[in-house]
């Protein structure tokens, strides 16, 4: 390697899943010159098995003078001369959000997630906010001109206390938007390329109020599909489906509903969009379903996740011949920062959405809150763009979503126990006092290990 050469650190390397996808769409820019990549986890275990593969996938594609990959558990020994830094931490990984998953329901609140709102929301993000602002004050410390991109939910909320604790400008990245919107020209067999959107909101629940065909208005096609599709009985398998090939109106129709009364299509889909809207699904049904059960299985995902990390590390440690497929480009959470990268080493002003601090940008919400807005990737970094004109009753739920996220980071930051039983109530999931009281201490007491401050 030369002194030329970019270095990229990624925080959560033991999420062996980003990490694969992360080297295969790198191996696959050869455009963007020689690598370190520097893999940072506290997990020893989950950081050989991540670093294994990693270099396995170097070896099979013969790119050891383009990509040198190395690992350390000390974030501060690696981030000094970074040019890029990537935060994708899980705080107690997929036990901490089958544990969240389990309390919820077991006070019979359902979530199909539980990564961004809601109590399994507010639960992660106690465990992982903080963490998240600790990383952020050593990049700041040591690497304050480096491009930082955070991928850890609950994505709102970090961006939001990273800044206010540091004034990094962390951008936050998902693929959420992208995804929506290819699922969009899906629905009216249109090239992904040839669609152009305009949107706003915060992460997970972003609204797609502009949605183009070569440059003239799609929604009419859309509306024309969706009620045709939606006048049909549905395939009970699209209800609530996590995974699918080919999109229909049936795998969203909540989202459908939104879109009818509002005119916009809220991202990233029903599976996150209904946590927004606890009052509307307070017992978990969901058309004929149960929301986290049958409705965008919780257990399931997980489970999907488990067994993609036993065959990825096999494939590290040699009990598995290694994938080929994996050097396709897998459309997974990593597929916009390559993209984005790119953009912004050769100052090719792209657009992309991202996760910034909204400083005005999206009128009637407050400067300090995270927002998902465009954003030009540009060699002094991501510009977002002002979006003025998503309108008073989109904004009205956004702001109502945004109150809890507030009160929760506090929370996070200062251990204190009354200020989540604060952020429960302001949620919308629980109305009493006694009732989120009782969630509170319960999920506070479960992640104890995971929760120093409220020690």
């Amino acid at each position: 390697m030369t002194a030329s050469d970019h270095v990229l650190v990624l925080i959560g390397a033991g999420s062996a899943v980003f990490t694969r996808g992360l080297l295969a769409d790198l191996i696959g820019a050869d455009d963007l010159g020689s690598w370190e990549i520097r893999l940072v986890d506290l997990d020893p275990v989950a950081l050989d098995v991540a670093t294994r593969l990693a270099q396995a996938m170097v070896n099979a594609r013969r790119v050891d003078d383009n990509i040198r990959v190395t690992s350390s558990g000390d974030r501060r020994a690696v981030l000094p001369g970074a040019d890029f830094i990537v935060t994708c931490v899980g705080v107690g990984g997929r036990t901490a959000w089958q544990r969240d998953h389990e309390i919820v329901q077991r006070h019979g609140i359902y979530q199909p997630v539980g990564d961004s709102i809601m109590p399994g929301g507010i639960s992660r993000l106690l465990r992982t906010t903080p963490v998240l602002v600790e990383i952020a004050q050593d990049i700041a410390e040591l690497a304050p001109n480096a491009f930082f991109f955070n991928y850890s939910n609950p994505m709102t909320a970090n961006v939001q206390a990273i800044h206010q604790q540091t004034g990094l400008d962390v951008v936050g990245l998902c693929h959420g938007m992208h995804h929506i919107q290819r699922e969009l020209a899906h629905l009216i067999n249109a090239p992904f390329e040839r669609t152009s959107t305009l949107y706003a909101g915060i992460n997970h629940l972003t609204f797609i109020y502009d949605f183009r065909l070569n440059g003239t208005d799609a929604w009419p096609l859309i509306r024309e599909r969706v009620r045709h599709e939606l006048a049909e009985d549905p395939d009970p398998a699209d209800i609530g489906n996590i995974f699918y090939d080919t999109p229909t109106a049936w795998h969203n129709p909540f989202a459908w509903e939104l879109f009818e009364r509002y005119g916009a299509f809220a991202a990233a889909g029903d599976r996150h969009v209904v946590e927004f809207f606890p009052e509307r699904f307070a017992t978990g049904d969901y058309y004929g379903k149960k929301l986290g059960v049958d409705a965008f299985s919780l257990p399931e995902i997980l489970e999907w996740g488990e067994e993609r990390y036993r065959e990825m590390r096999a494939q590290a440690l040699g009990e598995a011949p290694l994938d080929q497929t994996i050097f396709d480009r897998s459309g997974g959470e990593q597929e916009q920062l390559i993209a984005v990268i790119r953009s912004i080493m050769f100052d090719s002003r792209e657009m992309f959405s991202c996760n910034v601090v909204n400083r005005g940008l999206l009128p009637g919400l407050p400067e300090w809150s995270a927002v998902e807005i465009p954003g030009v990737a540009t060699a002094r970094g991501i510009r977002a763009i002002e979006v003025p004109d998503l309108g008073k009753p989109l904004t009205a739920i956004l702001a109502r979503r945004l109150s809890s996220v507030d009160i929760a980071v506090e929370a996070a930051l200062t251990g204190n126990r009354d200020l989540v039983v604060e952020a429960m109530i302001a949620d919308g999931a629980v109305f009493d006092t006694d009732r989120a009281s009782a969630l509170t201490d319960d999920l506070l007491a479960e992640q104890s290990r995971l929760l120093p401050r409220f020690a």
